[in-house]
């Protein structure tokens, strides 16, 4: 069985026009159209790692740094430190900073509470080296249960100032979520992703079958004086395998 990876940084999606085109574009539709369009570019290839990169984005290159407010969300599904450790650094070599302001982890499981718990302790243990190097400032979590978030906080040697919750699976906030976050000084944001992003049937349709999704990132560069969304994009790294017969 032979492995490849493939590592996309779709460059800045804001400027690809077939993409801003399309009507009804919640995350999965835009990530779904860009992968279509940039997948057709030119391919570096490594010795077991294919880079695939968008069209480089050059309207923030005479912005100076301190102007920007950089937010990151980063979508896995396995608690493995070095994948997420890996996620993190593409993120700051494709947006060229030392620092992200935003950082925002949604991790889908289906383990059970405790188990969940401990994947979020691995996870979270990785946040922390990155907030105490100084290279994040606000951090928090998406669509976690309230005990779990609850018991992280109280754990956790940096404390978690966001968290997440999708409306369209919890209409209304749990009232203990609620008073939580007031007491503790954390942001209480909603919203609108997928519960899954890129679904596994997406993958295999783009890719072809026997793709494992590691890790994805979502990422936006707002100007801070006028709050305008200068930049957004994706970055993702997959694995495909292909069985081969010996001869």
């Amino acid at each position: 069985m032979l492995s490849h990876s493939f590592i996309v940084n779709t460059g800045n999606v804001l400027s690809l026009s077939e993409a801003r085109q399309k009507a009804s574009q919640n995350s999965t539709d835009e990530l779904i159209e860009t992968l279509k369009i940039i997948l057709n570019d030119e391919q570096s290839k490594g010795d077991n790692t294919t880079v695939i990169n968008g069209k480089k984005d050059t309207s923030l290159q005479d912005v100076d740094r301190k102007d920007l407010k950089i937010t990151v969300k980063v979508f896995i599904s396995s608690p493995d430190v070095n994948s997420l450790r890996e996620a993190m650094d593409q993120a700051f070599g494709a947006l060229c900073t030392d620092t992200i302001e935003s950082l925002v982890i949604a991790y889908k499981s289906a383990e059970g509470s405790d188990d969940m718990l401990s994947s979020l302790k691995k996870i979270w243990s990785v946040v922390e080296e990155y907030v105490k190097a100084e290279k994040l400032s606000s951090v928090g979590l998406s669509d976690i249960n309230t005990n779990t978030f609850i018991e992280l906080f109280q754990w956790a040697d940096v404390k978690p100032n966001i968290v997440q919750i999708n409306l369209a699976t919890c209409c209304v906030v749990p009232p203990v979520l609620q008073e939580f976050t007031k007491e503790n000084d954390i942001q209480l944001l909603t919203h609108s992703d997928p519960c899954q992003i890129l679904p596994q049937e997406v993958l295999d349709n783009i890719f072809g079958s026997t793709t494992y999704l590691h890790w994805l990132i979502r990422y936006q560069i707002h100007l801070k004086c006028r709050g305008i969304l200068s930049s957004k994009g994706y970055l993702l790294r997959i694995n495909k395998t292909n069985e081969k017969l010996s001869r």
